[in-house]
């Protein structure tokens, strides 16, 4: 399993969750890239800058996990939404993001408490 495999787990003493990986391919050639090289087996272009975009919120899990680690609660926070919006199903991501009040159930923003309507 690759880094790109894998999301840390909270709580987990440094623990990594498998994922998946989805497939990054290759624009030209249309064959996946390979994770270890992050070139193309076909043209061995090198797709470094594709593969950081279709992990961007993997990526940013992690470094929100770093940032509560380090008691930046907001700059967590903004981490995961930010991963959240790059990954929608990302959902160790969605579920901590809910746990510490930054989504609902369903995932969206806070819409406001209730005591903040007139």
């Amino acid at each position: 399993m690759s880094a790109v495999d894998a999301v840390s787990v909270p709580g987990a003493g440094g623990a990594v969750a498998a994922l998946g990986a989805p497939p990054v391919p290759c624009p030209l050639c249309r064959v996946p890239a390979d994770p270890v090289t992050l070139r193309c087996p076909s043209c061995r272009e090198d797709l470094s800058v594709l593969f950081r975009l279709r992990y961007a919120g993997r990526i940013d899990y992690n470094r929100a996990l770093e940032a509560l680690a380090a008691g930046e609660g907001p700059l967590a926070l903004g981490l995961l939404h930010r991963a959240v919006a790059a990954e929608p199903g990302l959902r160790p991501a969605r579920d901590l993001l809910e746990s510490l009040g930054g989504a609902g159930p369903e995932g969206g923003e806070p819409v406001g408490r209730e005591g903040d309507t007139p």
